[in-house]
């Protein structure tokens, strides 16, 4: 069930509460009630009434609110609930594989009792369940000092965290729930855009707001086709986690009077552009914290970054700048170097000793070597070009746009693009000479 029960603290849950435990008798009349799915049902007729027998995978797919406040009356309460009557729209879904696209939408259509957000409605995507699922049996190593493991809880719903906290029962179980489960360490669906469309320097999109970085995460999501999350996708979205929780508290620490979600992924956009995505994931994930070094890097970006976004051009307003692609290019264009320091914990790609990291997935192997050489014989006044051409002519996405003048700024400086950029430079080159441009 998708529950989005947020205790009682909010107007409605208050408003169902009342009539349970002042007028329950009214509560039928009052209440919107609940829309359920099934996968099949069987109907039995006794005295000239049909009542169900069974029902097969029963979900509430709204009514989270109503289900839990009764609930909540009954046990904190000692609410009578023995005369109320709950009214239950259920749709048989003879279909079952078409459930996860279905169920979202009868959720759309059917609430009018809370806003909902558009992440709301992608919590049964299957890559959502995953995640979900990898969050709840991945166990963090423990930071440096402390003996405790812990997990990073991925709230797939909202109000899933205190929904599967009140649950525990006694203060003692809620407790030892919030050890393992530190709500410092939670996360929801639009976090985990954030982390993601930073790394991959949209600073831009992110800066637009949470749901409509949500929808353009999705969105490329989408353009990745059947992609499913496993362990290491996990354990490197966490360490961007980190990261970017990190980032905002050294930015809080430097009273830039403001702008802080801004100044943050512009911060943490450029140093994953200027070190070709190259910090070390792996090592965030096992120490569960940022280097000193890295610290240092962001504080010194974050100087930088918040100078360019509070002089836009034109005197334009500066959260209005922060969501043009422009603002993210003019930045990029500037000179800004990197602590040298830094380079010493960066993955190694220039043929060095690489750091003694599993690597899995993301490791080169012979025919990614060969893709990555083809890209570097591009120049980059080509990469400059298309960039420039397929926004003049609308064409390419807007990340593959982005990704052009990125590629051109490592060859710019005679650096490797990464083994996942080699493999999207090629889909754009392809995809340029398709259309006619001419490569040269």
């Amino acid at each position: 069930m998708t529950n989005r029960f947020k205790q009682v603290r909010g107007n409605v849950n208050k408003g169902i509460r009342k009539t349970i435990i002042d007028e329950p008798h009214m509560f039928l009349a009052y209440n919107n009630g609940l829309s359920a799915t099934a996968e099949k049902i069987e109907i039995t007729s006794s005295n000239g009434e049909s009542r169900i027998k069974w029902a097969r995978d029963f979900q509430i797919v709204n009514g989270g609110q109503t289900t839990a406040s009764i609930y909540h009356a009954y046990r904190k309460d000692k609410a009578d609930v023995s005369n109320i009557y709950v009214q239950v729209k259920l749709t048989v879904l003879k279909d079952s594989s078409k459930i996860d696209s279905f169920v979202p939408k009868i959720s759309l259509y059917a609430n009018s009792q809370n806003k909902v957000s558009v992440a709301d409605f992608s919590a049964n995507n299957p890559f959502h369940i995953k995640l979900e699922e990898l969050s709840r049996t991945v166990w963090a190593p423990a930071p440096p000092g402390m003996q405790l493991q812990t997990r990073w809880y991925y709230e797939r719903a909202r109000g899933q965290y205190l929904d599967e906290k009140g649950r525990e029962g006694t203060p003692a179980r809620k407790k030892a729930f919030e050890a393992t489960n530190p709500t410092r360490q939670k996360f929801t669906k639009t976090d985990l855009a954030k982390f993601e469309n930073t790394w991959n320097q949209l600073p831009h999109i992110v800066s637009r707001g949470a749901e409509k970085n949500f929808m353009e995460f999705m969105a490329l999501l989408q353009e990745r086709g059947e992609f499913q999350p496993d362990r290491t996708y996990y354990e490197r979205l966490i360490a961007k986690a980190i990261l970017f929780r990190q980032a905002e508290k050294l930015v809080q620490k430097q009273q830039y009077g403001g702008y802080r979600a801004n100044i943050v992924t512009y911060t943490l956009t450029l140093i994953s552009n200027k070190t070709a995505q190259r910090i070390d994931l792996d090592r965030i994930w096992k120490e569960q914290v940022i280097s000193p070094v890295l610290m240092d890097t962001i504080i010194r970006v974050s100087e930088v970054v918040h100078r360019h976004i509070i002089n836009p051009p034109g005197g334009r307003n500066i959260t209005e700048w922060c969501k043009k692609e422009q603002c993210w290019k003019d930045l990029l264009a500037l000179d800004i170097k990197l602590p040298d320091e830094l380079e010493n914990e960066l993955i190694q790609t220039d043929g060095r000793e690489r750091p003694k990291v599993d690597r899995g997935i993301d490791s080169p192997d012979g025919e990614d070597r060969e893709k990555i050489s083809e890209v570097m014989k591009v120049p980059a006044d080509a990469w400059f070009r298309i960039a420039r051409w397929a926004k003049e002519t609308g064409n390419l996405q807007p990340w593959q746009r982005s990704l052009s003048f990125s590629l051109g700024n490592l060859a710019k400086r005679g650096r490797e693009p990464s083994r996942k950029q080699a493999v999207q430079a090629l889909i754009i080159l392809e995809e340029a000479r398709r259309l006619g441009f001419e490569i040269r």
